[in-house]
């Protein structure tokens, strides 16, 4: 049998002798959210499924042979809830669908929704379940023997703050200013990102292919003073990262500067990609097993341009085609200046260039939109906690 919940000023830890003002704004999960049960008539076909972050995803089930009727049918400002506890994960799986075309999900996930005229707003009682704090008290309550399970009746006893309507709109206005914010960015990004791989292979047809390595120039300078200090690797994603070993005597490193390329010239258990970046940041240093070399006429090959063709997975397959060796394969400098690439003029492959940053600065924009939505969350709750 269920045993009785402690009162809301202790599950919460609330202090007992807080204001009568601020405890008559807590509220029962259950006064204000209603379950429903809409099954498929529709033949709708979208299934999704919910993860960890609290986001909706196609679901990853088998679907073949599936009947679908009996899948539950979640619209626009609905909620999702499992109280299942998978594995480690810490928090309680609750959704709220934002898209305005209906999907279903499993019918063994339980859908609600706010009810009407409750005071409360759908998008501030998901702000207050999106916090870590949340999650960790979701899985405290958690009852099982085997696997940790939030049962229905005892998620609708926890109590949450419920402040004054316009302190709910408030703080749903800031967190979805930066939530838009991410999802315009996304959407940019999308639809940035196909339009200049588009580019890209719109020009093999339109422009002779060239070989690259009378613009190419190759380096050789040592760390031999150990001036720079930096060290640095090249991952397969074509970035420089940090190294996974550095060497103890570094002065037989390579310097990549500023403007320089660097790549590794092995392809050997990499996972079939080659490992090369363009040196943006301060000078560094690599394993003196890379290959460095830099661009002698950028009126006529644009690096950033170079960079986008070789990032390719086209290039990574080429490469990996054309490495030599036994154990170990490499992919030597000569065989790099004898790739062919199509080059437009100048001023198309700046424009290229620039729909790519573009694209990349939209994606950026929208990671750090997300990371603050999620780390300011739980600072508005508490305002409003502490208000």
């Amino acid at each position: 049998m269920l045993q009785s919940l402690p009162t809301p000023s202790r599950s919460l830890g609330i202090s007992s002798n807080s204001g009568g003002a601020i405890m008559s704004n807590w509220k029962l999960l259950g006064e204000f959210i209603e379950p429903y049960d809409e099954r498929n008539g529709n033949n709708i076909t979208n299934v999704l499924g919910l993860n960890k972050n609290k986001e909706f995803m196609p679901t990853v089930a088998n679907m073949d042979g599936v009947e679908l009727s009996k899948y539950k049918v979640i619209t626009e400002g609905s909620f999702v809830f499992s109280g299942m506890q998978t594995g480690r994960d810490i928090c309680i799986r609750l959704g709220m669908y934002l898209n305005s075309e209906p999907a279903v999900v499993s019918p063994a996930y339980t859908t609600f929704r706010v009810k009407k005229d409750s005071g409360v707003i759908p998008e501030y009682l998901f702000m207050y379940f999106y916090r870590q704090e949340m999650d960790r008290f979701g899985w405290f309550l958690s009852d099982s023997s085997i696997r940790a399970n939030l049962d229905w009746e005892r998620f609708t006893s926890i109590a949450i703050l419920v402040p004054d309507i316009k302190v709910q709109r408030s703080l749903v206005a800031t967190w979805q200013g930066l939530r838009e914010m991410q999802a315009q960015n996304e959407r940019l990004a999308a639809t940035l990102m196909p339009l200049c791989r588009s580019y890209l292979q719109d020009l093999k047809h339109k422009y002779k292919a060239v070989e690259i390595g009378p613009y190419l120039t190759p380096h050789d300078e040592r760390n031999s003073d150990l001036s720079i200090q930096l060290s640095q690797g090249v991952s397969n994603f074509k970035v420089f990262q940090t190294p996974k070993q550095v060497a103890e005597n570094s002065r037989n490193d390579k310097i990549v500067r500023t403007g320089q390329f660097a790549y590794n010239r092995a392809t050997t258990r990499n996972g079939e990609k080659i490992s090369i970046a363009y040196r943006e940041g301060p000078d560094c240093t690599v394993s003196s097993a890379y290959q460095i070399f830099s661009i002698n006429n950028e009126d006529i090959l644009n690096p950033h341009f170079l960079l986008l063709w070789v990032s390719r997975p086209e290039f990574d397959r080429y490469a990996r085609y054309m490495s030599k060796g036994s154990a170990h394969e490499f992919f030597e400098f000569d065989e790099m200046c004898r790739v062919r690439v199509p080059l437009p003029s100048i001023e198309i492959q700046r424009a290229i260039v620039d729909v790519f940053q573009a694209a990349q600065n939209a994606k950026r924009t929208a990671e750090r939109a997300a990371a603050l939505s999620k780390e300011i969350c739980p600072a508005l709750i508490q305002r409003a906690i502490h208000s």
